[in-house]
């Protein structure tokens, strides 16, 4: 894992400047993608429903495989969440609810819970929506025995991933929030609506076992990849943690975001999210454009640097260890404990007083 090299790099140079270029939505790139892409889509199903007539085993390896495009199709709403793939909001928001409605999720809803996530990534007073539960060691320490229990499990890799996604793509989003606006609302009927008429649709050309059968293992095994992915371009060691004045937006986006580097199909199937730390400073670039602003920017090439070799070390990481400006892992929050307080002061006296 390489650690970012200079601090503050956001602050050296005018980044409002240097996007603006990379801002632009390419009607041309953002239809193509789309197109190839539903069309892998609608191919994937053809093959799925004859691979069901020879074994459900197969069907499920169909599932499996097409990953490789289903990803790209989340990260065409996710775009459009952020108001760029295309100018108009218009179709913005058509295709964003074709899109969200094969992963199925309401794109207004989905987007507004994503936006708050941007405007607070990293900051410690603002937890708790559109992310994953993270504690400081101070909150773990005086957490009851039943939230630490709790706590433990959520974080659990097995827990992350077999059932974060699992929840939140079939269970959560089904269902609107308090916090919901009227745009909010009926986006998620909108979307249900939808996901129950391609159930009908599908259904009736093929069986309801089949559709129940598939549907559920391409959005499943597409959730899992998308909690994986999530997860490792903000739970890294030495990922950025602050709060109150001492927050910063510049610094969170470039030192709390990695770069996921990928092999080259991997990069293509998630739709260049590897580059998060830039996606993060500029959410409005689209997902072409993302490797290009890398490769010609100098400020964007020093964040922390992640490989796939690295991703079992995040996943043991749990705690936010602010004295020491790290993420740590259970078991390393247990040894720190057993280190005698005192060792580092002088006295007696000077260890009471703090």
């Amino acid at each position: 894992m390489q650690n970012l090299a200079e601090k503050s790099i956001a602050n050296q140079e005018d980044w409002r400047k240097i996007v603006k270029k990379y801002k632009r939505s390419d009607l041309a790139k953002s239809s193509w993608q789309l197109g190839s892409t539903l069309s892998l889509y609608i191919l994937g199903w053809v093959v799925a429903a004859y691979a069901w007539e020879i074994s459900p085993w197969l069907t499920l390896l169909v599932a499996a495989l097409s990953q490789v495009y289903f990803g790209r199709l989340f990260i065409f709403m996710h775009d459009c969440g952020h108001g760029t793939f295309f100018k108009t909001k218009k179709a913005r928001s058509f295709w964003g609810h074709v899109t969200g409605t094969l992963w199925m999720t309401p794109f207004w809803s989905w987007t507004k819970d994503h936006a708050t996530h941007h405007r607070h990534s990293g900051n410690l007073d603002h937890r708790g929506v559109g992310d994953i539960w993270t504690l400081t060691t101070e909150e773990y320490e005086q957490a009851s025995a039943l939230k630490k229990f709790a706590y433990r499990v959520c974080r659990a890799p097995f827990f992350v991933l077999g059932f974060g996604g699992l929840y939140v793509y079939f269970i959560s989003q089904r269902f609107n929030r308090k916090t919901d606006g009227k745009r909010e609302r009926k986006s998620l009927w909108i979307t249900n609506g939808l996901i129950v008429a391609q159930a009908v649709l599908i259904a009736s050309l093929t069986s309801l076992e089949f559709y129940l059968f598939y549907q559920f293992f391409l959005v499943y095994f597409g959730s899992i990849l998308s909690v994986f992915f999530f997860y490792v371009q903000h739970q890294y060691e030495d990922s950025y943690w602050s709060k109150g004045d001492g927050w910063d937006y510049q610094t969170a986006a470039l030192e709390g975001s990695s770069y996921l580097k990928l092999p080259r199909i991997i990069q293509w199937a998630s739709g260049n999210i590897g580059f998060h730390h830039i996606h993060h400073l500029c959410h409005s670039i689209p997902n072409y454009n993302l490797e290009k602003a890398f490769h010609e920017n100098e400020i964007f090439k020093n964040p922390t640097t992640i490989k796939l070799k690295d991703c079992v070390k995040c996943f043991n990481l749990a705690l936010i260890d602010l004295k020491n400006e790290q993420m740590i892992s259970f078991k390393e929050y247990k040894k720190s404990l057993k280190i005698v307080p005192t060792a580092k002061y002088e006295n007696k006296e000077e260890f009471m007083q703090i």
